[in-house]
């Protein structure tokens, strides 16, 4: 039998660097599960995603045990982790089917060399018309709550969120931006999950427009 590789010990790497406590590793380690995604640009983010940068082997070994893999990423500057097993299940339709048009927009800003420091902006008409198009489905626009309600799921996973600007009249503007890490977190392996969830998710409706059609035939 070969030897059994032992758990990361942040003990051990916090008696190897001094500037580093165990509590710090800790947190460090618990932020980047809950958050999902750390971001260098965040400042509440920032100390947490130097120290996953600058400990990659010891980081990814702790995520594995939670069955998650640690996706780092030195050029936009962000460290995600990537569950290797995803409960889509649990995951509501139209969450679903958001961080599926979310991730295609994005690829289009890239495509298009929009993005603005790794970040897409997307206008809400663009979002609203995007959605449409995809999903066959109207995004709920208003009232706002429920859009914010959406959009902060997105936020919790760590790739997207609402920003609202005012102008000179102090009227508001609200936009979205959508983040790097949703190249990390829904890839495609996700979104080939997220494609077949959200097409289960669909089937009854289907089911029901063909039950309708049979008993008119009939």
């Amino acid at each position: 039998m070969g030897v059994q590789k032992m758990p990361v010990s942040w003990n051990r790497i916090a008696e190897q660097n001094e500037a580093y406590t165990v509590r710090d590793f800790q947190k460090a380690a618990q932020r980047l599960i809950v958050d999902q995604v750390l971001y260098q640009a965040n400042p509440k983010q920032r100390s947490d995603y130097d120290l996953v940068a600058a400990h990659e082997k010891e980081f990814a070994e702790a995520l594995d045990l939670f069955g998650c893999m640690l996706d780092l990423n030195f050029q936009e500057r962000y460290a995600a982790a990537v569950p290797t097993v995803t409960e889509v299940s649990k995951i509501p339709l139209m969450h679903t089917l958001l961080a599926l048009v979310l991730r295609k927009l994005y690829d289009h800003h890239m495509n298009l060399g929009t993005l603005n420091a790794g970040i897409a902006g997307v206008s809400l008409s663009e979002l609203e018309a995007a959605f449409q198009e995809s999903t066959g489905r109207d995004l709920p626009m208003k009232p706002q709550a429920e859009l914010q309600g959406l959009m902060d799921a997105m936020k919790r996973w760590g790739i997207g969120r609402l920003v609202k600007t005012e102008n000179l009249a102090e009227e508001a503007t609200w936009f979205a931006e959508i983040f790097p890490g949703i190249q990390s977190l829904i890839n495609e392996r996700t979104l080939a999950m997220l494609k077949s969830h959200a097409e289960l998710l669909y089937e009854p409706d289907g089911i029901e427009k063909r039950e309708q059609h049979e008993e008119k035939d009939s």
